[in-house]
This record gives structure tokens, sequence and C-alpha cells, in this order.
């Protein structure tokens, strides 16, 4: 398991376009069922890499609840789309059966 933390490489004084975009996205936002993101209990590890792939292990806080999953998928489509960020994969973490949610939320 991977722990919170952002990485940026080579630049580690002076944070990444993606860095700031993806922080700010994070900040804001909420769960389905009312807890934020970024809460130690959902968002278990960021990675974000020097080319922009932004990896994120995320702990749903209602496992196997269709809205959850709905929301990862529409998470990493926002992600993807953030300044700076050139692909997103999201790790679904700590559930039964966690590799399927996996697969289904990284589905293209």
């Amino acid at each position: 398991m991977r722990f919170p933390n952002l990485r940026s490489g080579e630049m580690e004084n002076s944070p990444s376009v993606a860095h700031m975009s993806l922080a700010r996205l994070l900040r804001v936002r909420k769960e389905p069922h009312g807890k934020p993101i970024t809460d130690s209990s959902i968002l278990k590890g960021v990675e974000v890499s020097e080319i922009g792939i932004v990896e994120l292990w995320i702990k749903p806080s209602n496992p196997h609840c269709p809205c959850c999953l709905d929301d990862l998928c529409q998470l990493r489509e926002q992600v993807s789309r953030q300044k700076g960020v050139s692909d997103c994969h999201i790790e679904v973490v700590g559930i039964p059966q966690s590799e399927r949610w996996t697969a289904a939320v990284n589905e293209r």
C-alpha cells in the first residue's frame, strides 16, 4: 500500500502544473455521501509523474455502492482533463474485489 504523497521527480521544490490542477480539483471535491475526497479514510495515496500521469489510491466510503463507482469514473475523467495531466489511473483499495472496481473505473 502506498501512502499519500506528491512526487514530481526532479522538480521537488516547484510544484508542476499537474500538481496544482489536481490539488485545486481534489480540495473542493466531495464523494457522493458528503465526505471530502481528501479525507484520509478515502484518499489513500497520490502520485504525479514527471510527464503528468496521475495515480490515485482510493478506498470508497461505501463499498459496492453504485453511486460511488459512478463517482470514481467521473473523477477519473475530471482529473484527466486537468491542465498538465496526461493520464489518470485510479486504484481502488481496501474493499472486497477491489481489482474489479479498479478495472471498471479505468475502462476506456
